[in-house]
Formats: structure tokens, C-alpha cells, sequence
């Protein structure tokens, strides 16, 4: 992708950009600010910073979409079971309930799945290895929202 001298500052960011999955939500702005602050001086800190920012917006919508699903089940769970108790006090609860209370595991699981995952590419960037996410790196290199015009 690119051949240009990755300093350890540039890995630093780099890597710092992509390690702020770990702070889910506050963490797009070090990528945002990597990107910004490295567009001019450093090619491959600036789009690992951009590539960084992009992911975990896109992951915190999917987890908010997540969390708001959960809301959903578990609100019809304690619903559900405010009115069997009031119709039959001490029955055991329905399975709604336990269905909303067990499916948090999913956005809790995912989250922690976001956070190694970009981990993972602040490991790769601090080694001074090119990365790329999955499916935003390519889509930010073919949507034209990052030129490669480095070989230029």
C-alpha cells in the first residue's frame, strides 16, 4: 500500500488511533485527530488515524443498535413480568424475561470483540506493518474517500 518511511511516530499514532477502540465512542476523535493532524505530514499515520475513526463509528452504531434491541427484549421481559406477578404472585418468570436479560451478552460481546480487533491493528501499525480492517479499509480506498497518491 504504501512505501513510505514509518517513523515511530508515525507508528505511534498509528497505533494509538487504532488502540482507542478500547474506549468505544470517545475514541473516533484520536482517530479523527491522528487523521487530521497527519494528512499533510504523514501518509500511513493519516489513513491508519482515518481508517481507525471510521471503523469504530461504524461498530458504535451497530452497538447502540444493539443496545437499543436489548432495551426492547428486556422491557417486554419486566413488563411481562410485572404482570404475571400481579396476576399469579410468585410464579416463575416468563421466558421473555430471561430471553432480555441473557441477550445482553450479544453487545457486550461484541464490544469486547471491536476493542481486540482494533488492538489487533494498533499491534500491526506499531510493528510498522501496513493494516487494514476487514471491509472499511478497501471501502475507504474504493469509495475515493482516501487517495493512495503516494506512488504519484
Amino acid at each position: 500500500m504504501m512505501s513510505e518511511n514509518k517513523s515511530t511516530e508515525n507508528r505511534l499514532l498509528a497505533a494509538l488511533a487504532h488502540a482507542s477502540a478500547v474506549a468505544q465512542g470517545i475514541g473516533i476523535l484520536v482517530g479523527v485527530l491522528v487523521y487530521i493532524s497527519q494528512r499533510d505530514k504523514s501518509r500511513y499515520a493519516a489513513y491508519q488515524g482515518l481508517q481507525a475513526a471510521v471503523y469504530q463509528l461504524v461498530n458504535l452504531i451497530i452497538i447502540i443498535g444493539m443496545w437499543l434491541v436489548w432495551g426492547v427484549f428486556y422491557g417486554l421481559g419486566i413488563l411481562a413480568l410485572v404482570r404475571l406477578e400481579e396476576m399469579n404472585p410468585g410464579a416463575a418468570p416468563p421466558a421473555i424475561f430471561w430471553i432480555g436479560l441473557i441477550s445482553m451478552v450479544f453487545p457486550i460481546t461484541y464490544s469486547i470483540l471491536v476493542a481486540l480487533y482494533g488492538l489487533w491493528g494498533a499491534l500491526r501499525t506499531w510493528q510498522g506493518k501496513d493494516f487494514r480492517y476487514l471491509i472499511i479499509g478497501s471501502w475507504l480506498e474504493k469509495s475515493g474517500l482516501w487517495k493512495d497518491d503516494s506512488s504519484a
